[in-house]
């Protein structure tokens, strides 16, 4: 159904096409007519008799003044006519009426303007021959036009010939024989190319119909997927973000060995989830362009520490020998945070990819460079797949094909994106059966500024005894946080929604130390409402953390713009904690 429907209508688009050409061109047809029509007149001025010049040109003079009547009315009719269809019709009766007439005026110019001298008579010719070409090129494109604007022109000619066969020369009879049929043979190649060229457009322009309605779909088709994640993830951050307390609030009490090994492999799977969250919150903050990197002088020696021994129980169970190998004096220009997971990125993924041999993260100083280096023994990653490990959701097997070891794939694409944020790039190297090499290229700190970020981040404030208002409308969220906060040491003031948390403001003395709000707190109350409502309560900047389990492209700008320090469930306790404190220290 799909073809004779669009054969159809590209008939129909190319014949409009055509039509509207022929329109276009005929301004220059009446102009170029005219013209040689007046130097024909001109020519012929002595040889001809006064009757003749009046009568022919009186015709010629009529063709115009209709020429430019249809053109008008072409003009006003396409400004106020609704029913263009119609219009068309009429216009193109009208055409082909003017045709006709002038096709006539020049065919009778044969016999009424005629000179009697072979020199006049070459004149004529040319005229006759420039009038067939102006209709070749301007009206060319449909048939019917040009013939009807060319057959009245050419009938008298063999009348002429033979009544005038003793003034005309041999070679201008063949030349009138022979232009005509050159003329309508040059017509007739020239309507197939612009039909060829015309119908090739239309099915270009199909063609394009077809990629943009296949990448809308693919859009949807993404969009579906991103609002998939951002339903699913916002639904399993919850009880993650449960689980993550309620395990750290486990340390608090004794456990036999055998209970203490269960929770700590409870830990370590959640880990493994909360990596995946982070991966997703990673991508929207990207996708948000809210991630702006702070740089300051930051030492390799404290991050590398802090990724060893992360990763160095992982590389335990697995067999594999994590080798570090950094001066203690390197320092860098870059965002801490950025950089950090950067690297974790990078040394996870060695370590998911190698089963057998080392994962080396290596630093070194060349000039006024840090280079930094992750390489692994793995099996390799062949050229052509290069580009496709650092795509979302991309994972590749050991064996070069789709699907490679668990996760979403997002750590390189990640690590890419942080990097390119950066500027700092990410290089690959690679051959097959003989490992990876990650590198990374960045600027060293001058020992001054190293001096000064570190005497800055020597001071941590305490949590112990501190006002905590907690807010949160999921009990189990906020019990599991009320318990993990009173473990630390703070005194809880708890609260399941808005109006709960600022009726516990209205009867407090002292203002809150410190505000933990969630962000969803019904439809028409969030976090950050309450968090201004409460500042405002007790005319104080009061030290607040939101923790949110949205990810949305808008809320993590919404987030940024907001001046309070966001966390995203499901959160670890440790980073809950920290920001907590951070929160404090700012005061």
């Amino acid at each position: 159904m799909q073809g004779p429907h669009r054969t159809s209508k590209h008939q129909q688009l190319v014949e409009a096409q055509r039509y509207h050409y022929a329109w276009r061109s005929f301004p220059l047809f009446v102009a170029t007519f005219t013209a040689g029509a007046i130097l024909e007149l001109a020519s012929a001025w002595q040889a001809s008799t006064a009757l003749q010049i009046a009568v022919w040109s009186g015709f010629g003079l009529a063709c115009l003044l209709w020429a430019l009547w249809i053109l008008r009315d072409r003009h006003q009719s396409s400004q106020e006519s609704s029913d263009r269809q119609s219009a068309s019709a009429k216009e193109e009766k009208q055409l082909q009426a003017l045709l006709l007439a002038v096709g006539s005026l020049v065919g009778l110019g044969w016999i009424g303007l005629f000179p009697a001298s072979e020199r006049h008579a070459v004149s004529f010719v040319l005229f006759h021959t420039g009038y067939l070409l102006i209709s070749l090129l301007c009206l060319g494109s449909l048939k019917r036009l040009f013939l009807i604007a060319t057959v009245p022109a050419l009938l008298p000619i063999p009348a002429v010939l033979i009544l005038y066969q003793e003034m005309i020369g041999l070679p201008l009879q063949a030349a009138m024989i022979l232009i005509p049929a050159v003329m309508l043979g040059f017509q007739r190649r020239l309507e197939i190319m612009i039909t060829e060229l015309l119908e090739l457009r239309f099915s270009q322009l199909d063609l394009l119909d077809d990629l943009q309605a296949q990448r809308d779909a693919a859009h949807q088709a993404n969009l579906a997927k991103s609002s998939f994640l951002a339903t699913a993830s916002h639904d399993l951050r919850q009880p993650m973000h449960s689980l993550n307390l309620y395990l750290a609030s486990t340390a608090a009490y004794p456990l036999s060995d055998d209970l203490r090994d269960m929770v700590k492999r409870m830990q370590q799977c959640a880990g493994y989830m909360n990596e995946m969250f982070d991966s997703l919150l990673d991508i929207a903050r990207l996708d948000a362009q809210v991630i702006a990197p702070r740089i300051e002088a930051i030492s390799l020696q404290s991050i590398l520490l802090r990724l060893q021994s992360e990763f160095q129980t992982i590389a335990d169970a697995r067999a594999i020998e994590l080798r570090f190998s950094a001066a203690s004096s390197l320092a860098v220009l870059s965002d801490a945070g950025m950089l950090e997971r950067i690297l974790r990125n990078l040394i996870s993924n060695a370590l998911k990819y190698t089963r057998i041999g080392t994962v080396q993260v290596i630093a070194k100083q060349r000039g006024n460079r840090v280079r930094i280096a992750v390489i692994d023994s793995g099996p390799g990653i062949p050229r052509t797949l290069r580009r496709r490990v650092f795509e979302e959701f991309a994972r590749v097997r050991e064996d070069g094909l789709a699907e490679g070891p668990r996760g979403f794939g997002l750590g390189l694409a990640i690590a890419r994106r942080l990097a390119d944020t950066l500027s700092i790039g990410l290089r690959l190297r690679s051959s097959a059966f003989r490992g990876s090499s990650f590198c990374i290229d960045l600027p060293t700190a001058p020992f001054a500024q190293l001096k000064l970020s570190l005497d800055k981040s020597q001071t941590t404030a305490s949590l112990e005894g501190q006002l905590v208002l907690v807010v949160d409308d999921d009990l189990e969220v906020l019990t599991a946080m009320t318990l993990m906060l009173t473990l630390q040491g703070c005194r809880i003031l708890a609260a399941g929604g808005f109006q709960e948390a600022l009726q516990q403001c209205e009867r407090m003395h002292n203002k809150p130390s410190l505000l933990v709000c969630d962000y969803a707190l019904g439809l028409e109350k969030d976090g950050l409402q309450l968090i201004e409502h409460i500042r405002e309560e007790f005319n104080h900047d009061i030290p607040a953390v939101l923790i949110t389990g949205d990810t949305s492209a808008e809320h993590v700008a919404l987030f940024a713009r907001s001046g309070v320090e966001v966390l995203h469930k499901p959160v670890h306790p440790d980073t809950m904690i920290q920001a907590m404190r951070r929160a404090l220290q700012e005061v």
